[in-house]
């Protein structure tokens, strides 16, 4: 197919080296010379630029742009689509994007693949990034039937699974698993960051390993990505921080009330759930 990606960073470009070695033909669309002159010479797509125009020749675009420019697309890239393209996302939220897209375009189908890093940009993206993932598409009862098909054929052609949630169900679990942890992440950097003692400073900076940088690593990525889950997810991110803020209150409890016992079958418990979270 002809598969237009407008935004090559680390979810569109690997999509696009990834499409490549497929067999398909992709345009890809950069914000600007400079980013389009980098993905160019990343090879991210066979066709690459910024005029939008190149997507006429495309039978499916996806949209790999931030949350905000999603929820709030620009005129011209609403006028840049094709009306017989099939269009499908990759933001992390859905219910606002769907929302929006669904009176724009008549064949679009949210999705949203569970890969990242904490880097950004055209320089980021790489063509495994996506090798045995999960990749949620959120249907609606307005959804194309055939787009469904198209989108959900592609999907597994690049080797995920494909998962199927409604955008309110989906919005709600990725609250709890990938964008609360951005937040304790972030508060724990913060944390451990104990500028008022700067040689206790140094020597936790100097003892921070392995697992320091496995708990806090999704609270060192992109801040506009946090910010714009924060605006647009509100609701589900605020109740998810509710109840972590439950289970640690019940933990900081049993320490102060030197409850051990109770406090082992807690870290046993989470122990053994950790099992049915990590494939």
């Amino acid at each position: 197919m002809n598969i237009g990606i407008v935004g090559l960073g680390l979810i569109g470009g690997s999509i696009g080296l990834k499409l490549q070695r497929l067999n398909h033909t992709i345009y890809g669309v950069t914000n600007n010379r400079s980013n389009e002159k980098k993905a160019i010479k990343r090879n991210l797509a066979n066709f690459i630029s910024c005029d939008l125009g190149i997507l006429k020749k495309c039978s499916l675009i996806i949209l790999a742009l931030p949350i905000k420019d999603l929820i709030h697309p620009s005129e011209d890239l609403v006028s840049a689509i094709p009306k017989e393209a099939i269009v499908t996302d990759v933001g992390s939220i859905k219910e606002p994007i769907i929302s929006t897209w669904e009176k724009i375009h008549p064949l679009f189908i949210g999705s949203h693949p569970m890969a990242g890093t904490e880097e950004k940009g055209v320089d980021s993206g790489f063509e495994s990034l996506l090798e045995n993932t999960k990749w949620i598409i959120t249907p609606t009862h307005k959804s194309n039937s055939n787009s469904l098909k198209v989108i959900s054929n592609l999907i597994t052609s690049m080797g995920c699974e494909i998962c199927k949630a409604s955008p309110k169900e989906h919005d709600e679990a990725v609250s709890l698993i990938s964008h609360l942890p951005i937040f304790v992440a972030s508060s724990l950097i913060q944390t451990a960051n104990t500028e008022k003692n700067k040689s206790l400073l140094d020597l936790t900076q100097k003892l921070a390993a392995t697992g320091f940088t496995d708990t806090s690593r999704v609270g060192g990525g992109n801040p506009n990505l946090g910010l714009d889950l924060a605006i647009n997810n509100q609701t589900n991110i605020l109740n998810a921080i509710k109840e972590f803020k439950n289970n640690i209150n019940d933990i900081e409890a049993l320490i102060k009330n030197k409850n051990w016992e109770l406090l082992s079958k807690k870290l046993t418990e989470a122990k053994e759930i950790r099992s049915n979270f990590i494939n």
